[in-house]
């Protein structure tokens, strides 16, 4: 009976194009099955280390749904124990859910480091791959045969597994489906490098310690590579946002820069995107930490800092400043100064006049309203303290911008 369903399976899934193999009981051999596009990518020994990871996925009443390197699945449905005599497991496949068109294809090539070379091949090979329009009837499909072979009303279950990131090259031999412990412990030791730099404000070592956090690829967690890549700057951007909270950044500040760059990551588009936004927020974050890092300050100044930086169109006098913070008048002044290095005068203007910088930029608003906005009502004053303060008048610095 049970050479008769394998029979019947074998055309039922024939009718799809799908490739069927049944691996006997103790055969010494590896057998002949469609290797997909391993038959273009040989390496030595990578069909017998293919098929050995096959043979490591088979649990007795599990269906197990294989999703290979090179994004290409195969079903393993075991042959029950008191069958075997007609096979160990059966081997559906390859197969995939949607066309390989040649934009997937270089994303592919480049996220597995295959040369070009082989694009004329791999592109032949994918087109001759059969595509299954509804995987998820198709995965029923596979889960009911294998019921139907197991008989009794025995239910089976169903595994999924990925090996995008263990067939090749330094991947090989690593624990199955995760990193080796050794390059775990790297690569954290990595990212503790890299968010020590950041909170040091250190912005080309930073860079650096990227740089080498790269080399650490990791396992793709989804069928849709730009939703990988979008997680992995989600990471990132939260590994430097947690660096800029260390270094004593105002929550308002880093949850600002946090947001922008958490809009702009849904919009990645591609590998390449990542290492040039990677970059982008490395440096933003380092400016972050340099331009409102408060780490050694005491904490009365601190508070005092951050009002100052949170209502720069406030009353920000030292009056008003000291009786909120419950400090005497000279004393604030004189531990300011101290610890600031300038006059409590001194850093309102510069912070008011960085916030005008940054409305010049990002905004079409009459030089007055923008003085207006950062605390100076006085427009004649505002021009003055401007040119004094970056060498040129608004007006100046706008005609400036507009031509760059």
């Amino acid at each position: 009976m049970v050479v008769d369903f394998l029979e019947m399976m074998k055309k039922m899934v024939a009718c799809s194009n799908v490739g069927m193999t049944v691996v006997r009981s103790g055969e010494e051999e590896i057998p002949e099955f469609d290797m997909g596009v391993r038959r273009t990518l040989l390496m030595s020994g990578e069909k017998e280390e293919f098929f050995r990871w096959i043979y490591r996925s088979v649990k007795s009443g599990v269906v197990c749904y294989l999703q290979d390197y090179f994004d290409t699945e195969y079903c393993i449905i075991p042959i029950p124990e008191s069958e075997r005599q007609y096979g160990e497991f059966i081997l559906l496949g390859p197969y995939r859910d949607g066309y390989m068109n040649d934009i997937k294809l270089g994303e592919l090539m480049e996220i597995r480091g295959i040369p070009n070379d082989y694009k004329q091949e791999l592109n032949e090979y994918y087109h001759a791959v059969p595509v299954i329009s509804n995987l998820g009837q198709w995965r029923e499909l596979c889960v009911t045969m294998a019921e139907i072979l197991y008989g009794d009303g025995i239910h089976v279950k169903v595994e999924y597994i990925s090996r995008t990131d263990l067939e090749r090259g330094e991947w090989r031999g690593a624990e199955e489906g995760l990193l080796s412990t050794e390059m775990v412990e790297q690569r954290y030791a990595a990212e503790g490098l890299l968010l020590g730099q950041i909170v040091n404000g250190n912005t080309e070592e930073a860079l650096r310690c990227a740089s080498q956090l790269r080399k650490f690829r990791l396992r793709g967690r989804y069928k849709d590579p730009l939703r990988d890549y979008r997680n992995i700057m989600i990471s990132v951007n939260t590994l430097c946002r947690k660096a800029a909270e260390a270094a004593c950044v105002h929550p308002v500040h880093v949850d600002r820069l946090s947001t922008k760059m958490a809009k702009r990551i849904e919009n990645i588009n591609d590998r390449r995107e990542t290492d040039k936004m990677m970059d982008e927020m490395i440096r933003k974050y380092c400016m972050l930490v340099k331009n409102y890092s408060l780490r050694g300050h005491s904490p009365v100044i601190q508070k005092v800092v951050n009002h100052i930086n949170l209502n720069l169109s406030g009353d920000l006098s030292l009056k008003k400043l000291s009786s909120e913070y419950s400090v005497n008048a000279s004393y604030l002044s004189t531990l300011f100064k101290k610890e600031m290095g300038m006059t409590i005068t001194d850093y309102i203007n510069q912070q008011r006049i960085r916030r005008s910088l940054e409305m010049l930029n990002a905004t079409n608003l009459q030089i007055q309203d923008i003085a207006s906005e950062c605390g100076i009502y006085d427009v004649n004053y505002f021009r003055r303290l401007f040119k004094k303060t970056v060498g040129m008048t608004p007006t100046e610095y706008i005609k400036e911008i507009r031509v760059k």
